[in-house]
């Protein structure tokens, strides 16, 4: 494809794109199955009281899902995940597309992915039930970070095994395992 006559700059400037493309879609991928997961555990552990005043599960499931990829992207495009990633791969001596370097590399993308956009969607589903509690409720903070605390281990393990799984499938179809 005339790859074979590009030089050094040129070659780090397409493999740069191609890495920050497998980043975006592995962001939307894991950040839409939390978003159901979280959706599927707000409806699960919800009292009847609340499920009365939560709109239709459809609902839930779908706004729970565009919240979470919205915020897997920025986290993605935000923070150097895939450096992190690389660095922690150079310091284990894990070399592409080794097992070992697939399990290490996931570990920064899944987990830091994991805790921000588990916090996020969880406050922003607490903080909408809470509006629609009537008086007498705890505060806010505890609300939020007791559910966060306990999704949180799901959300890192769930991450983890899906950047696992999907990594190699992702950079194999954008291309970044072949050289150009």
């Amino acid at each position: 494809m005339g790859n074979e006559r590009m030089g050094g700059p040129e070659m780090a400037a397409v493999m740069k794109k191609k890495e920050r493309l497998v980043g975006i879609i592995m962001a939307v991928i894991m950040s839409a199955v939390m978003g159901l997961l979280f959706a599927f555990l707000a409806l699960k552990s919800a009292n009847p009281e609340a499920v009365k005043s939560m709109p239709p599960a459809p609902v839930i499931y779908i706004s729970n899902v565009l919240e979470a990829v919205i915020v897997g992207l920025l986290v993605t495009i935000l923070l150097p995940l895939m450096k992190l990633g690389h660095m922690m791969c150079a310091k284990f001596h894990a070399e592409p597309p080794s097992i070992k370097f697939t399990l290490i590399n996931s570990i920064p993308f899944a987990v830091i992915n994991a805790v921000i956009c588990s916090a996020v969607c969880s406050f922003i589903g607490i903080a909408t039930s809470y509006s629609h509690m009537p008086d007498g409720k705890p505060p806010l903070f505890i609300m939020w970070f007791a559910n966060w605390l306990r999704s949180l281990p799901l959300a890192i393990v769930l991450g983890y095994v899906l950047a696992i799984l999907i990594s190699p499938i992702v950079v194999k179809a954008i291309g970044l395992s072949r050289p150009d």
